[in-house]
């Protein structure tokens, strides 16, 4: 991967199921990935139980709103 770039969520959850049967060294090489960048994203999961993902994070300029969310604000006051 070139330096800087975020590994996308697929390629974490690719070196989380890698790391069951293969070592750091290994995960690196089939993934293109640095081996600093490979534990962190193991010390990650093993300390939330997920993938650091920033793309679940970012919401949806287009999002709307429907009638059954305009009904529950209005209940709340």
């Amino acid at each position: 991967m070139p330096q800087g770039k975020a590994v996308s969520g697929e390629v974490q959850w690719i070196v989380v199921r890698l790391s069951t049967q293969l070592g750091v060294d290994d995960i690196a090489m089939y993934t293109n990935l640095n081996t600093r960048t490979v534990r962190r994203i193991l010390a990650y999961f093993k300390k939330h139980g997920d993938i650091d993902d920033h793309n679940k994070l970012t919401r949806s300029v287009r999002q709307q709103l429907c009638d059954y969310d305009v009904q529950v604000r209005f209940l709340r006051y």
